[in-house]
């Protein structure tokens, strides 16, 4: 079940790597489980945030971490679903794991202490339905949520094998397209971003030994059904970017242009497309609570039965191509101050 609710609850631990829950955990008809998580079937370990809600004085009970959240043995939590080791349909008793978290003194809520999460290492599988159950055993209440990975797509256009060109002609233009490989042809991704790493080694003077960086390059974003193109008999995805905006972004790198002493030396390494796909509820979520409303509060969305908070997919999917001969001289020429190699043979 979907539905929107204007409850006011914690988002923080929707990317599971925060801590200072900036909302009220504040609920009038008793107690409230929430449930954050996001699967993602190239994690080795998948997490889930579960807290409840309290009624109270936030700014005072806010700081007790006990207040909104769960000791171990007062819930039991299960996870349903095909993993890479079986065929077979399995339901895991999830056990929890404790993160410590440095102390923010600009944290609203609890820091400097451990956070405590629920995690299953067994690889999730593209594409596969799986089920987050929470029995809370003081009142037998059971709190679910349901949801699917994010199904197979692959690369398909540029080529892995053929070197890259960043031409730096204003007005050409180039894409990046993926592409589901089984009928229907459709990802069950609501929104992609697209990112363009460029990755360099770097040695400075008296150093010894070399480090790799990266110049991130943001590509283009938007929603999976604006980014379809069904003109062949193959439909694929896709998103049209700038080669020659590549030189933009190193004449103004920031870190490049201040720390380029003479004696630096820089090496070309490959460059990295990556596309980012969120799953549905994710997107509803984004979409719900980041819209402009003349209403004071916001409606916010939740995924999860008998309780709060958003359980969805997520992936990213990363291909690396060799930078052409051809780009590696131009960059070479056009910025002698950032001090690369042009080695024809790297």
């Amino acid at each position: 079940m979907k539905r929107l609710i204007y409850t006011i609850f914690a988002i923080a631990a929707l990317i599971l790597s925060s801590c200072s829950n900036k909302v009220d955990l504040y609920s009038d008809e008793g107690e409230t489980t929430v449930v954050y998580g996001m699967l993602d079937t190239n994690a080795d370990t998948n997490f889930f945030k579960i807290t409840r809600s309290f009624i109270g004085n936030v700014n005072e009970l806010a700081p007790n971490y006990a207040v909104s959240n769960y000791t171990y043995d007062e819930i039991e939590v299960t996870f349903t679903g095909k993993f890479q080791d079986s065929n077979a349909t399995q339901t895991l008793r999830l056990d929890t794991i404790s993160k410590w978290v440095p102390y923010d003194p600009n944290s609203v809520f609890y820091s400097g202490c451990y956070q405590t999460y629920y995690y299953v290492t067994k690889k999730l599988i593209e594409g596969e339905e799986y089920e987050i159950d929470v029995l809370r055993k003081a009142d037998n209440v059971n709190v679910s949520a349901k949801v699917g990975t994010i199904n197979s797509f692959a690369f398909q256009k540029p080529t892995p094998t053929i070197p890259i060109t960043f031409t730096d002609v204003t007005t050409s233009t180039a894409t990046v397209e993926w592409r589901v490989p089984v009928a229907p042809f459709k990802s069950t991704a609501s929104y992609f971003e697209v990112t363009g790493y460029f990755h360099y080694a770097e040695l400075q003077p008296g150093a010894t030994d070399t480090t790799h960086l990266v110049m991130t390059w943001p590509l283009g974003s938007g929603r999976a059904d604006d980014m379809y193109n069904t003109s062949t008999n193959l439909p694929y995805y896709f998103v049209t970017y700038t080669p020659s905006a590549l030189f933009s972004f190193l004449e103004y790198n920031t870190y490049l242009r201040n720390n380029s002493p003479a004696g630096v030396k820089r090496w070309f390494e490959k460059f990295e497309f990556a596309v980012s796909a969120i799953g549905e509820d994710l997107y509803n979520y984004y979409l719900i609570t980041n819209s402009s409303s003349a209403i004071q509060d916001v409606p916010n969305y939740t995924n999860v039965e008998n309780g709060m908070g958003i359980v969805s997919s997520r992936i990213t999917k990363s291909l690396y191509v060799t930078i052409s001969e051809r780009t590696r001289k131009k960059i070479v020429e056009r910025f002698p101050e950032y001090h690369f190699i042009y080695d024809p043979n790297r």
